[in-house]
């Protein structure tokens, strides 16, 4: 509040005699920028009451649409990796597919398919190639950093010159952990849908003529191609 006194203090300014000129902004312009000052008071006051909440809105929705956008392409990768195998080198396949995944169980199935590895299969020359067909992610808890994704992919899994075609889909529950979306439960939906099978083209164009190397499926195949990985359970909880 301003207090205001009429009596003159010592060492105050003179007063100004009646009838004397004075000096200083018209009595008009003085009541027009404190109208303006008070608007832009209530603007300020009107910023602060509304304007953050607003900003941290926008803040919170880029924030959660970047976080969506991040475990649908990690749920993209995880179903590549996990898919993916190349018999030439199949301790680096483990390893790319064990890179996707976490938890106890998860990482232990792993393990058991590193360990059932054999010489033959080693030695097989097959591969199998996956990429992502439709994804989507079906939750997002931006509290715990987890989501639900349904992914499908095709595989076209090699051996010889033949090849197999499969499309299949999977129901990952993803957690982020330091910075990168994993894997801690895999579930396949539906069956397998065989997309074909055939002599791959040579080189030229042609259609060479099939050789005793049998179809990928009818004999040994890299592992994992299309196997799911064991299901646990809290992985998926939360909504948006």
């Amino acid at each position: 509040m301003i207090q205001r006194n009429s009596s003159p203090q010592s060492g105050g300014p003179e007063q100004v005699e009646s009838g004397a000129p004075t000096t200083g902004r018209p009595k008009g312009l003085t009541a027009s920028l404190i109208a303006v000052g008070v608007l832009l008071l209530a603007a300020v006051v009107a910023l602060g009451v509304f304007g953050v909440p607003y900003v941290r809105a926008l803040t919170t929705d880029r924030t959660t649409a970047e976080m969506r956008d991040d475990a649908l392409i990690g749920a993209q990768q995880v179903a590549i990796n996990l898919n993916n195998a190349d018999s030439a080198n199949l301790d680096q396949s483990i390893e790319n597919m064990r890179s996707s995944v976490t938890g106890d169980e998860m990482t232990t199935y792993l393990q058991t398919v590193q360990d059932s590895i054999t010489d033959e299969l080693r030695n097989s020359g097959s591969k199998a190639d996956t990429e992502v067909v439709q994804s989507a992610l079906t939750e997002l808890n931006t509290d715990d950093r987890t989501a639900t994704a349904l992914v499908v992919v095709r595989v076209t899994t090699t051996q010889g010159n033949q090849f197999v075609k499969n499309q299949l889909g999977m129901r990952l529950g993803m957690v982020e952990i330091d910075g990168v979306w994993k894997a801690q439960s895999a579930d396949p939906i539906g069956s397998r849908l065989d997309l074909g099978s055939g002599t791959l083209p040579a080189a030229d164009g042609s259609t060479p003529a099939p050789d005793a190397t049998p179809a990928p499926g009818s004999g040994t195949e890299a592992p994992a191609s299309g196997t799911p990985a064991p299901t646990t359970e809290g992985g998926d909880s939360g909504g948006q």
